[in-house]
């Protein structure tokens, strides 16, 4: 009887211990949280808000990639190959490449160099009897990284000829500029001495060679394109707006055809929407590799696209 009753009196002060725990727990309240674990809340609750603006993006951007560039967009390019209109027919593949990046929304979407292709629509040769010869091209795509491609509807808002390149000449002092340079830069490498002093002389005068055959190139280079720039200008068609900036690159706003005797450009009265019309009076149209265009996009992507 007396172990029954330490047995008993034990349970009760066992039960009052844990009564008294769970009423301290109560009355003090949860534990309180680590810095660490207000970290993590915190990234997550950013991380959460942060997700459905990137996915927007990347929805706007797979939107673009899918139904092609907004209207009123334009890409600077050049053809990679020459057109003829009286050796094309419809349907023939024409190639040009980007020569400046094209950016929405601070993104790069069509980056330079990409390859864009479209086809001929209308080409017709200047036979006798014809009043003109005609082409009208339309580019429908865009070839870009990872096997990524674009669709497009973009007809020739602006056109001009191609680089004039530099002259072999021009090249020869180019190349004559550099290697004296490395000779000056050689010369002053010389061991000390009379030798040394015969080799800094001479490094000093090979120098000069280089910086005036340096200058002499840079001046036929911008007499080149000071020439191009004159050229363009004496060879717009009627109506051409706009033209060529420092860079040699055709305004975003330019229309019309700039260095190119003879030809006149217009916007596609049937057919394709949007389709460039290039025509000619007193030739048959050819246009070489190089020939700088202005591409601007039209309403529908989709529509324009084989």
């Amino acid at each position: 009887m007396e172990n029954a009753g330490k047995h008993a009196s034990t349970r009760s002060v066992c039960a009052l211990l844990l009564l008294s725990a769970g009423a301290l727990t109560l009355a003090m309240g949860p534990a309180p949280r680590s810095a660490a674990q207000d970290t993590a809340q915190a990234s997550a609750a950013a991380s959460a808000q942060t997700q459905p603006s990137q996915a927007g993006a990347s929805a706007a951007l797979n939107a673009s990639a899918s139904s092609g560039l907004p209207a009123g967009t334009v890409v600077h390019a050049e053809l990679t190959s020459s057109v003829d209109a009286k050796k094309a027919k419809p349907g023939d593949t024409v190639s040009a490449r980007a020569t400046e990046a094209v950016k929405i929304a601070g993104r790069v979407v069509v980056p330079k160099g990409t390859r864009l292709v479209g086809h001929v629509e209308r080409a017709s040769a200047r036979a006798k009897g014809d009043a003109e010869s005609a082409l009208a091209i339309v580019f429908d795509r865009a070839y870009l990284k990872h096997g990524e491609e674009l669709a497009l509807n973009m007809s020739i808002q602006a056109m001009a000829a191609p680089r004039t390149p530099l002259s072999g000449a021009d090249m020869d002092m180019e190349a004559s500029g550099a290697a004296s340079g490395a000779v000056t830069q050689s010369s002053m490498g010389s061991p000390r001495g009379a030798l040394g002093g015969v080799a800094s002389a001479a490094g000093a005068a090979a120098g000069g060679v280089a910086s005036t055959a340096g200058s002499a190139a840079g001046a036929a280079q911008e007499t080149l394109d000071t020439a191009a720039r004159s050229t363009v200008g004496a060879a717009t068609s009627s109506g051409a707006a706009g033209g060529l900036n420092a860079a040699g690159e055709l305004t975003s706003s330019s229309r019309g055809v700039f260095g190119l005797s003879g030809l006149s450009l217009s916007s596609a009265a049937s057919g394709s929407a949007g389709a460039g019309v290039i025509t000619s009076a007193g030739k048959n149209i050819h246009l070489d590799s190089g020939t700088r265009l202005l591409l601007a996009s039209q309403t529908n992507a989709a529509a324009g696209s084989n």
